[in-house]
């Protein structure tokens, strides 16, 4: 009895479905990207289930085309149906639209790595008005999902279009508030701004009590405003007046505040944005005022996109950042096309730099590197033995590998001896075959990655007895718990600070930021203040357009460096040609 009725069953199965495939069945179509999609209005009493089966898709499919129906289902809602080539409903087309256009709007497939703000670029339309027509990109956009792009329609009509979207309204958590806690502290662990903190909770402005139960917004906000120690909208005693203006700066820094693990490498971001707040903090002292917009820009491409989606980015006098050589391309683009100085602080890999006058890099390139190291090797190392450390199978694209090939041979042109050591292992290295007693003794190893270095180290400085070492070290190779030999290095930093201007900021450092002073060399505090202190005051006197026509930018009064900024031409961004030499014994 069993196996029968699993029979009739199956036959009931079989023939349902064949009654579904000899209707004639009428939808209609468009085409994506030279894909067809069906359009299909949703029946009620449907479910994601039913129509995925009834199309012969996956659920999955469904989704990622349409990612407003992981919500749920609404009756009426226009879904796109990917056609299953191998399916045997007959479609009869009603309404075919051969492009993926509708009389409101217009379809786009999302591509790998398509973000808002590229779309919104390539349809010529604001972001906001696509966020209108899909509100679930709120969320982030995914790959293979189908948008609707507006026609270029005014913003009342795009309201009126989407009317009956549902937007998500903002949900809360509540906290109770413990004792010691600060609005601050309590931003910091919800990962929200102090500001929505308190327009949810506007009583605890004035004073925040133990046990006060808050409401705190649980959705996250994409740019993430964090909170500094100079308010936002700085605003000066002196009569508004007799000041120029209010110079506007964006610090666009990966921060990394959403990220639960702890980060070391952004340690340096951290410092450099504080000492960026005492140079504020110094201009308004002098009756400059400052509106500083600050935001987190993580370690991706898309994080920064997200970023400049701020409309009030265009509007800004400065840009600081980013900081990582990925994000950098972007950031030209958008500067170049908004006329804003930039200034990238850490990176020495800006290729853009060449056609475009908006970028400032503090840190020089690779090519001005050499060239300084090649002056000192010909000049104040002009008797020593140089020798090069040649470690095998070493990528060619490694750095330390490309100075050191680049110094051999700028030397030989200039007609300097030196020698050459073929590494192979620490045990059978014998540096003493290449080593003088009557000179210094000047090692280069051929990569920058300590790691491939640091076995040879000890066998080195068994040598210091009887040979005088000097070796000379990458900046990367810094603070290294080995010891190493007598070293010497290049960099944008002096070798001894400003002490009387080092003084006054340190004092000041330790009263507003309210953290102990680095004990790093160099510290990236002082290189925000000091850059900082200089664009600020420039800014001031002379404008926006500070730089035009003009070759050279010299920095002075300077506690940690005094960068030389150089272009090439016009059309050219600035690089920092100003460097120093090291030498620790």
């Amino acid at each position: 009895m069993k196996n029968y009725l699993s029979a009739i069953l199956f036959i009931l199965f079989i023939l349902s479905n064949s009654i579904v495939s000899a209707q004639t069945t009428e939808y209609s179509k468009t085409k994506i990207d030279g894909e067809n999609y069906i359009i299909y209005n949703v029946s009620p009493g449907e479910g994601i289930f039913g129509i995925a089966r009834k199309f012969e898709v996956t659920q999955e499919e469904l989704i990622k085309l349409n990612p407003a129906i992981s919500e749920g289902l609404k009756v009426g809602q226009e879904l796109l149906i990917p056609i299953n080539k191998k399916s045997k409903i007959n479609l009869v087309n009603k309404n075919s639209k051969t492009e993926n256009t509708s009389s409101e709007y217009t379809y786009h497939k999302v591509d790998k790595k398509q973000t808002l703000f590229a779309i919104s670029r390539k349809y010529n339309v604001h972001e906001e008005d696509i966020k209108i027509l899909n509100p679930t990109i709120a969320n982030g956009l995914k790959e293979g999902s189908i948008i609707k792009i507006p026609k270029k329609a005014d913003r009342k009509e795009l309201k009126r279009i989407t009317s009956e979207s549902e937007i998500e309204k903002p949900k809360y958590t509540t906290h109770i508030v413990k004792e010691d806690e600060t609005l601050y502290s309590i931003s910091r662990l919800y990962k929200v701004n102090v500001s929505d903190i308190l327009e949810s909770n506007p009583e605890s402005a004035d004073k925040l009590e133990i046990n006060t139960i808050l409401k705190i917004p649980t959705i996250k906000v994409s740019l993430q405003n964090i909170e500094t120690t100079v308010p936002k909208n700085q605003t000066s005693t002196i009569p508004k007046s007799t000041l120029k203006k209010i110079i506007k700066i964006a610090y666009l820094l990966p921060f990394m505040v959403n990220d639960d693990k702890q980060d070391p490498t952004i340690k340096r971001f951290i410092e450099f944005y504080s000492g960026s707040l005492i140079a504020i903090q110094r201009a308004k002292e002098r009756g400059i005022s400052c509106e500083i917009f600050t935001f987190d820009t993580e370690k991706s491409e898309q994080k920064l996109i997200e970023v400049l989606n701020n409309q009030e980015l265009k509007k800004m006098d400065l840009i600081v950042g980013p900081a990582l050589s990925n994000q950098i391309s972007i950031i030209s683009d958008f500067a170049k096309e908004n006329k804003i100085n930039t200034l990238i602080p850490f990176s020495s890999k800006v290729s853009e730099i060449d056609s475009n006058p908006y970028l400032f890099q503090f840190n020089p390139g690779p090519t001005s590197e050499i060239n300084f190291t090649l002056e000192i090797l010909s000049s104040k190392f002009k008797n020593s033995n140089i020798i090069f450390a040649q470690i095998p199978e070493i990528s060619s694209f490694d750095e330390g590998k490309v100075m050191s090939n680049a110094l051999q041979k700028g030397l030989s042109k200039k007609g300097y001896s030196f020698s050459k050591i073929e590494l192979t292992t620490p045990e059978n290295t014998d540096f003493k075959s290449v080593l003088k007693s009557s000179k210094d003794n000047i090692i280069i190893f051929n990569t920058d990655k300590y790691s491939f270095v640091q076995s040879y180290i000890p066998v080195l400085r068994s040598t210091t007895k009887q040979f005088s070492v000097i070796l000379y070290e990458q900046n990367n190779w810094k603070n290294q718990s080995e010891k190493i030999p007598s070293s010497f290095y290049i960099s944008p930093f002096m070798a001894k600070s400003n002490s009387k201007e080092l003084s006054d900021y340190n004092k000041q450092y330790v009263k507003l930021i309210n953290e102990d002073i680095s004990k790093d060399s160099p510290r990236f505090d002082i290189l925000g203040y000091d850059l900082t202190n200089f664009f600020v005051s420039t800014l001031y006197r002379q404008g926006n357009n500070f730089s035009d026509k003009v070759v050279t930018l010299n920095i002075t009064n300077c506690i940690q460096s005094q960068p030389h900024f150089v272009r090439e031409s016009n059309d050219s961004g600035f690089i920092n040609q100003q460097l120093y030499i090291t030498i620790d014994k």
